[in-house]
């Protein structure tokens, strides 16, 4: 019972750490692309690949854990998910500044 009780809350940590370095992630990208109009956009379609393979190298496809596994793909989708809103975020910031300036 307490081995279970502390991998359920070391997967909820798990959990909580990915997603605040997602947000923390996707905040810097949006500073990034609003600091440097066009530079992320460029960026954004090298960014999945490298993570995938980043993912794969050295690592023996029928070695790993298909749990592992899946744990990485929806990991990554996560991630990729807050890549691609980085763009529709950038516009609403701009959006609210223009509003604002008038």
């Amino acid at each position: 019972m307490i081995c279970s009780d502390d991998c359920d809350r070391g997967a909820r940590s798990a959990d909580v750490a990915l997603e605040v370095l997602i947000r923390a992630y996707h905040a810097l990208a949006v500073v990034y692309e609003l600091s440097s109009p066009g530079a992320y956009v460029a960026l954004h379609g090298k960014m999945m690949p490298y993570l995938l393979d980043s993912f794969h190298q050295g690592t023996k496809r029928d070695a790993v854990d298909p749990n592992l596994d899946a744990a990485f793909s929806t990991a990554l989708e996560r991630v990729r998910c807050a890549l691609d809103d980085v763009c529709s975020d950038v516009a609403a910031v701009r959006t609210r500044k223009a509003e604002r300036d008038r």
